[in-house]
């Protein structure tokens, strides 16, 4: 039997830039046997969360697929800690994740952040994730930036939850 995980991604389609990071991380630090199928949905926006086009997509991808299907959404943090209503949207993400049973990566504040050390303006985002991916430098990024348990600023919790799905290298 298979298993499926799906990711739901803030990014879209044209820029994808969360999911370079998220499967050079991959790449690098998991084996990939044949029986496990990575697939994104992309949110546009992590307000879409729960939209019906995200759980339409999650509802489709689940019921065509032969083996267990997990869901883990991909959120960045952005400034939860000195912005209410920022703190608000993330705890309300958290809360609907854990009544679906879908696991939650979180990235304080963003991906970028996590990955290159500095946040980047939307227009440079594709640029800099693509420099990322050819110069190798996910080969840079410490382990323990991506296995924190408690939200804390430029890491994640990324390794935590792969390591619950897939075999570490």
């Amino acid at each position: 039997m298979g298993l499926q995980l799906i990711f739901c991604v803030e990014t879209n389609k044209q820029a994808d830039t969360d999911w370079v990071y998220i499967m050079e991380t991959i790449r690098l630090r998991y084996k990939l046997p044949p029986q496990v199928s990575l697939n994104k949905i992309y949110m546009e926006t992590k307000s879409k969360y729960n939209s019906r086009k995200v759980l339409g997509e999650i509802d489709k991808r689940t019921k065509c697929y032969r083996g267990e299907t997990k869901v883990i959404y991909c959120i960045d943090t952005d400034a939860y800690e000195s912005n209410y209503e920022q703190k608000k949207e993330f705890d309300e993400i958290n809360n609907f994740c854990e009544k679906h049973s879908y696991d939650l990566i979180w990235f304080c504040h963003d991906v970028e952040e996590v990955f290159l050390g500095k946040q980047v303006e939307n227009s440079q985002k594709k640029k800099e994730a693509g420099a990322f991916r050819s110069s190798k430098g996910i080969e840079r990024v410490q382990e323990e930036k991506l296995t924190a348990t408690g939200i804390r600023n430029k890491c994640s919790n990324l390794l935590k939850i792969l390591d619950k799905y897939l075999e570490r290298k």
